[in-house]
């Protein structure tokens, strides 16, 4: 309830009000105040690893995920997977702040927060703004905010470049962005991977599918202009031998089925986004 709504009833029902707004203001701030003098941060996320990284906050890093490939080369402390984290360990670092995002268990979050560690859920983005969003959420929480903005209005920079020339493209593409196999997993609308088509004003082959999951027939239906395949550790090249076998489809007969780094496309950052970007736009550009 809001101060506006009650502004009508009693008195002491504003009074009750207003302290309610007060009190979870100065929360807030008390929180933020905390989380900006975290020392020991620990990252149970690869892009979370990544924007650490990214904002040049790497020494308040104590531990890391095994797929956290920079920090694991820097002998940071491993405490499992995203999905299968060693809570012991996590305890036993005594961190200031665990960042987490939702593929973390929710046992093992709950578990955190009895032990007393101050663990932050940051959802998946569903888009570029979010993103952006969340890095500079990130830089709050470790008290690297203005390091944050800073990558941020590069990014937004180069990200715009991008759009404005995409929009003098002559013909709008329809791309297949493939980011699974066996089965075939696509990039579905209101996913952060989406933007990538839109900005470079492109059209997404799987528009208005709920499931992730197609048939290469639906996809030869469907005839793409370009085929986008993640790497997927290895599967993507061999995917790729297979669509060109396809020679009906027009991505196939144009030469137009690329190969994109899964860690630089699917981890959502600002700097993977932007690098991204710019390949999906050289790979609809004629």
């Amino acid at each position: 309830m809001s101060f506006y709504q009650i502004s009508n009833g009693s008195c002491k029902q504003q009074v009750l009000c207003v302290r309610f707004i007060l009190s979870s203001l100065l929360l807030a701030f008390s929180f933020f105040g905390f989380a900006q003098n975290a020392k020991r941060v620990v990252s149970l996320t690869p892009s979370i690893t990544e924007n650490i990284y990214l904002l040049g906050a790497q020494d308040k890093l104590v531990g890391c995920t095994s797929y956290c490939t920079q920090a694991v080369a820097d002998g940071k402390e491993l405490i499992g997977t995203t999905i299968e984290v060693n809570v012991e360990k996590i305890y036993a670092l005594q961190p200031d702040l665990v960042l987490a995002m939702e593929l973390t268990k929710s046992q093992d979050v709950e578990t955190m927060k009895k032990l007393g560690l101050n663990i932050q859920i940051i959802p998946t983005p569903v888009n570029f703004d979010e993103i952006c969003e969340q890095t500079i959420l990130i830089g709050k929480l470790i008290g690297y905010e203005k390091s944050a903005q800073k990558v941020i209005q590069q990014t937004k920079e180069k990200v715009n470049e991008i759009r404005i020339k995409s929009a003098q493209l002559p013909k709008k593409q329809k791309v297949f962005f493939q980011i699974g196999a066996n089965p075939i997993f696509t990039v579905l609308q209101n996913t952060f991977m989406d933007d990538f088509i839109l900005i470079v004003n492109a059209e997404n082959i799987a528009n208005g599918l709920t499931r992730g999951t197609m048939t290469r027939e639906s996809v030869l239906v469907k005839n793409p202009d370009v085929i986008i395949i993640a790497t997927m550790g290895g599967f993507g090249s061999e995917e790729q031998k297979v669509w060109q076998n396809y020679n009906e489809i027009t991505a196939v007969k144009n030469g137009k089925v690329f190969l994109i780094d899964s860690e630089t496309a699917c981890s959502p950052t600002p700097l993977n986004f932007a690098i991204a970007l710019a390949e999906v736009y050289q790979f609809v550009s004629p």
